[in-house]
Order: structure tokens, then C-alpha cells, then sequence
């Protein structure tokens, strides 16, 4: 027998939004949303936000605010990145001019980011990133390891090459997705789409971001520095590809 945990009024006056606690889960009912998009065998319904208000907390609105509210001096953030690929505007011209052999990357958003990191490193601010693939780069890796991390370690960011090829226990992380490590206490969830579009973040809460600040923390300690790595797999660089 189903136990009613919430319920509310429909804006009919009647009482049916509820969320009730099932065996292995709960059901939740509300309005119904049509979708073409999902399978048959799934609904996708509206529940008043007023039923869910815990909730709200974890929508982050201003991700640049939620980290400013956060970071201290000296401090520590920690960026896990698992996805393949990132459909990232300001990378679309240099992405494409590295595979297509231009001679160096040309985006007007580089340079401002890479001041940010020496400006961040001057105040004490240490930003850590976690770079997971498995075995040979994407060439969205090749890419990113070329023009984006040789430039951002020289800036002061600290990166590390997680291989799952070397490491596959680690491809728990592929299940977690990309998140931040605030201060080692706060976390936050990084959304895409399926085709990579960033999607906006989303806070853990205090009870849960014990374990991703854990496997972060893990996963780091199995992570090579990116320079190291770099210089031990020149079979990855476009140059050797090319030859």
C-alpha cells in the first residue's frame, strides 16, 4: 500500500499533485505534460515546485555567483571532466582549424581565460582539473591537450590524465559525469545534453557531496600531470599524426 508523503491543489481546486512513497520508489502525480519525444511507456508530469522545496536550492541559477559565494583565498577547486567531447562555442573555430592543420589557435576568449588563471594563482586560488579518457584521445581530447591544457598549465592551472584503460575501476566516473569540487566541501553537478550542449548546474547536497568529493579526491591521486603524460605519448600529437 502506497503511503501519500505531499499533496496540493491544481490550480481546478482539486487535490492532485502528490508524491507517495512506493515499494522501490515513489510515485509522483501531476499534470500531464505531452512529449512525442519519450517512449511509450513513460509520462512526463508537472508537479507545483511548492511540493519539491528542497528543490529549489539546487537549481543554480548564476554559477559564476554560487563560486564566487564559495571560493576563499588560498583555496582549492577541483573540475572533473569525463565527457569525450564538448560542444563549446568559443572552442568551434580553433577545434576546427586544429583539425584542419591552421598553425595555432586564433579565439579571442583564450587569453582572457588564461589571465583569469594567473590571476587566480597571484590570490592563492588553486584550480585543479581532472581530465578522464580512456586509452587513445578523442580528437576533441587531441585538441584540448594541444591548444587548451599545454596553455592553461603554463597559465597555472594544475591538470591531471586520468586513463580508464589503465585504471578501469575509475570508470565509476563515467556514471558520476563532470562536477566541481568546491573548497573540498561544496559540489556541484555539470548538465549536457546529448550533444554536449552545457545545460547549466546543479548543487549536491551536503548529505551526498561526501562521496564525489571522495572519488574526486581518488581519482585525482590516480591522475598523471598532464605535462608528464603529454611528453610520454607524442603518438597523440597532431604533428606525429600528420607525419
Amino acid at each position: 500500500m502506497t503511503k501519500v508523503l505531499r499533496d496540493a491543489s491544481c490550480p481546478v481546486g482539486k487535490q492532485c499533485p502528490q508524491i507517495k512513497k512506493a515499494e522501490g520508489g515513489y510515485e509522483i502525480v501531476g499534470t500531464n505534460v505531452p512529449d512525442p519525444e519519450l517512449p511509450t511507456h513513460e509520462r512526463r508530469v508537472l508537479v507545483p515546485e511548492t511540493m519539491l522545496p528542497e528543490l529549489g536550492k539546487l537549481d543554480i541559477v548564476d554559477f559564476e555567483a554560487w563560486l564566487d559565494e564559495r571560493r576563499t583565498a588560498p583555496g582549492d577547486m577541483l573540475r572533473v571532466q569525463t565527457r569525450d567531447a564538448y560542444a563549446v562555442p568559443s572552442d568551434d573555430a580553433d577545434f576546427a582549424g586544429y583539425l584542419h592543420d591552421a598553425p595555432a589557435p586564433t579565439s579571442e576568449y583564450r587569453e582572457p581565460f588564461f589571465q583569469e588563471l594567473r590571476d587566480e594563482v597571484a590570490a592563492g586560488k588553486m584550480w585543479r582539473n581532472l581530465v578522464v579518457i580512456n586509452g587513445a584521445p578523442t580528437d576533441y581530447q587531441r585538441y584540448a591537450n594541444e591548444w587548451v591544457y599545454t596553455y592553461a598549465s603554463k597559465a597555472g592551472q594544475v591538470i591531471r590524465i586520468l586513463d580508464l584503460s589503465e585504471h578501469p575501476a575509475a570508470g565509476v566516473l563515467l556514471r558520476t559525469g563532470d562536477f566541481w569540487v568546491i573548497e573540498h566541501q561544496h559540489v556541484a553537478l555539470v548538465r549536457y545534453d546529448e550533444d554536449g550542449q552545457h545545460r547549466g548546474e546543479v548543487a549536491v547536497e551536503d548529505t551526498s557531496a561526501t562521496g564525489y568529493i571522495a572519488a574526486a579526491e581518488l581519482a585525482w591521486q590516480l591522475g598523471t600531470p598532464f605535462m608528464e603524460w603529454f611528453a610520454a605519448y607524442p603518438q597523440y600529437h597532431r604533428r606525429h599524426l600528420a607525419a
